[in-house]
């Protein structure tokens, strides 16, 4: 097929552009790029922030050949990023695909302040190339479309800031644009095949694709993506990938990589807050009801997508109709996302510049300024609201992003004439009744959306649980453990980890040597004096002894040492060692390293088969750990003079197993259709129960006494961002 481009008749740029504009131009571009220089590349430049280091750590672990089926584990991916030094920074790479770090990897070579400043010019390359190959395509010039997409103020200040992903996918999406409206269908299912091997929200456009009846190109983005899988696949393992596709890609559509109730630009957390509950974040919606939730937001949702294709022409041309067209749907997946971040609207920079050249080529003035105030205002309002407010039926005037983008869309809706209404064009409607082929479509989108979120909450509270909710401001808490002084438990402060006390505010927090050291795990005997806390830096993990709260410098030096565990009878001390990412058992007698003056000679428990992930003080001078043998995470009891035997009576994939008071139950975190559940084992008679049963995950449980449990959970919450929960056992 001939290429045949968008482009503005050439008289225009002489009426339109006179040298009172041009400066007016040229005036406007250079305040928005010294802006962008001053609150985006600079201050890029000389920290770190967030989101690059998540990209750099897994990229570095490919690198140095770690296993990474845990790079979605909080507190393990922040020991990692403790031990290679970066510090002052919280860490997680919840909601990515392994497949982005790979555009990092040939950086970690390079330290990771001067392999994010490498990435920041990489990304001022790829924002040219995007900006250029729109240039070209659209005959706008240079200077404009520069202009329209330094509008994106906010989105690209955070994105040079944060050192994001962002702008590459721009240019991947740009690329896509480029090829598909020269004819060339594959190279557009490519780019956008690597798009969504980035960021998954690319992989929609495959359904314009099939509206559009572009096939090779749809071909194209399939077999494309199936190629990006097998080189994850590969390069990051079988397990980080069927991680990302069965337990964090359905949480990511739910709106739960982050906090569901925070965003100000997404609809999914706009319905969060008006009708789910969830005692610390959102303790009062308007109507706290589930199934309103699961009835409400498909229909929106389904709602919003009917409209769009509706418009949407199915037959292919090179006209401005297809610019239009393409850039309404960018903008559609833009606002159906989950969770869109500021960053992320950088992307509308790929509808903003097609459609301005457009419009301007037709000259219709009115509609041009309407649609630059309205991807202005999406792309930079922001409203500031309480942590916890008042929620009111005035709450959604409160999403003025949300509402700026509806209104891009109902811009585009009522600018572009349903398919059919132009009889000099020679294709077909996409429905034959438009009216009813519409409801059709909305109605079937619907309930598939209503049944897949009343499945995701139907289970989500359960009877029996009372959530425990200090005030410390934690993202999250983790490995509750009562003793007589109270709750301990690990939380995840801005400033990093510590082990908290339930009475304590944020300031109360155990000893620790310098703000750069996270407290990640503990262990301790009933009375809470002998405190045992792993400390990870730049210079790995070390066990430290606390005394009330100060560190003991009489008590054993222990290092290179994570996750204790103290023996029942308070002599020894177990611990794992890990060697990139395989974990190891070992085990110091206290009273020996006492007597040595405080030089710990710790002793290996397991061989190399067990890759042993987590360790519980067990009955009798044994301990309870759980460890990957044979291919399967399992349970298993061991002491200083016996290996590993396994724990008879459960023989699924299990972790973080407590023995009840009385040794005679036994529970533990275990998988169930990819979520983790508490299953309760009784090791008199062998029988098993399921304890939880919601499309979310339960966590690191512990015996309060032999009737009540203490855990973690994710339940209505951002995945893995837990909060602590007790739980009545029946007799």
């Amino acid at each position: 097929m001939s290429s045949v481009h968008v482009t503005s008749a050439p008289s225009s740029p002489d009426r339109w552009t006179s040298a009172h504009q041009l400066a007016i131009e040229t005036g406007l571009l250079f305040i928005l790029a010294a802006l962008l220089l001053w609150k985006g590349l600079l201050p890029g430049w000389k920290t770190l922030n967030t989101d690059f280091p998540n990209y750099y750590l897994v990229a570095r672990l490919i690198r140095e050949h770690y296993c990474l089926d845990r790079i979605y584990d909080w507190i393990w991916f922040q020991r990692i990023a403790d031990h290679f030094g970066i510090g002052h920074q919280l860490v997680g790479f919840l909601g990515l695909t392994p497949f982005s770090a790979l555009p990092i990897f040939p950086l970690v070579w390079l330290p990771v302040l001067e392999a994010k400043r490498l990435w920041i010019v990489c990304n001022v390359a790829f924002l040219a190339a995007a900006l250029q190959l729109l240039s070209r395509q659209t005959g706008l010039n240079t200077r404009r479309v520069w202009l329209i997409a330094l509008c994106a103020v906010i989105p690209l200040r955070t994105s040079f800031l944060f050192g994001q992903m962002h702008i590459l996918v721009l240019l991947l999406l740009v690329m896509a644009y480029v090829c598909h409206m020269r004819g060339w269908q594959m190279s557009s299912g490519c780019c956008i095949a690597l798009g969504a091997a980035l960021k998954i929200y690319p992989v929609f456009f495959c359904i314009y694709f099939v509206v559009k009846r572009r096939w090779k190109a749809l071909g194209a983005a399939l077999l494309c993506t199936v190629l990006c899988l097998l080189l994850s696949y590969a390069i990051t393992g079988p397990t980080a990938t069927k991680l990302y596709f069965l337990q964090q890609l359905p949480r990511l559509l739910q709106g739960e990589s982050q906090n569901p109730f925070a965003s100000l630009t997404s609809s999914s957390a706009l319905f969060h807050r008006l009708f789910l509950f969830e005692p610390e974040l959102n303790p009062r919606p308007l109507v706290s009801s589930p199934l309103i939730y699961a009835a409400i937001y498909p229909l929106w949702q389904a709602t919003l997508t009917a409209l769009v294709l509706f418009r949407l022409r199915t037959s292919f041309q090179t006209d401005e109709r297809e610019a239009f067209d393409w850039s309404m749907f960018l903008c559609l997946i833009m606002f159906l996302s989950s969770a869109p971040a500021s960053y992320q609207f950088v992307i509308l920079i790929a509808a903003a510049v097609p459609t301005f050249s457009v419009l301007l080529n037709k000259r219709s003035w009115k509609p041009l300024l309407a649609y630059l105030f309205l991807y202005f205002a999406a792309c930079n309002i922001r409203v500031i609201i309480l942590d916890h407010p008042v929620i009111s039926i005035m709450t959604p005037l409160l999403y003025l992003t949300l509402w700026c983008g509806i209104a891009l869309l109902l811009f585009y809706f009522a600018l572009l004439s349903p398919p059919g209404a132009d009889k000099n064009l020679q294709h077909e409607n996409l429905f034959r009744v438009p009216a009813f082929k519409a409801a059709a479509l909305a109605l079937g989108l619907w309930l598939i959306g209503t049944l897949g979120a009343w499945s995701h909450l139907k289970d989500m509270r359960l009877d029996g649980t009372d959530r425990i909710n200090p005030r410390d401001g934690a993202y999250l808490r983790s490995q509750p453990t009562n003793i007589d002084s109270g709750l301990l438990y690990v939380a995840m402060l801005p400033g990093g980890y510590r082990v908290l006390r339930g009475d304590m505010n944020p300031s109360g927090f155990y000893h620790r040597e310098s703000s750069t050291v996270d407290q990640l795990t503990f262990t301790t005997n009933l009375i809470g004096k002998g405190l045992w806390v792993e400390e990870a830096s730049g210079t790995g993990s070390r066990l430290a002894h606390l005394n009330s709260g100060a560190a003991d410098l009489t008590a054993c030096q222990i290092r290179d040492a994570e996750n204790p565990a103290i023996s029942s009878d308070g002599y020894h001390l177990a611990f794992l060692r890990e060697d990139h990412g395989h974990g190891s058992a070992w085990i110091t007698d206290l009273r020996d390293c006492a007597r040595a003056g405080g030089n710990a000679s710790p002793v290996r428990m397991t061989s190399p088969a067990y890759d042993v992930r987590t360790l519980r003080t067990g009955s009798s001078g044994t301990f309870l750990l759980s460890a990957i043998y044979q291919s399967r995470e399992r349970i298993f009891t061991v002491s200083p003079k016996i290996p590993p035997r396994p724990v008879a009576g459960y023989d699924g994939t299990a972790s973080s197993p407590a023995q009840s008071p009385n040794g005679t139950l036994l529970v533990m975190q275990a998988l169930v259709a990819e979520r983790w559940q508490l299953i309760l084992l009784d090791l008199l008679s062998g029988d098993t129960k399921q304890l939880t049963h919601g499309d979310c995950n339960a966590y690191t449980p512990e015996w309060k006494d032999n009737h009540t449990l203490l855990y973690a959970t994710d339940c209505s919450r951002g995945l893995g961002l837990t909060a602590i929960t007790s739980l009545k056992i029946a007799s």
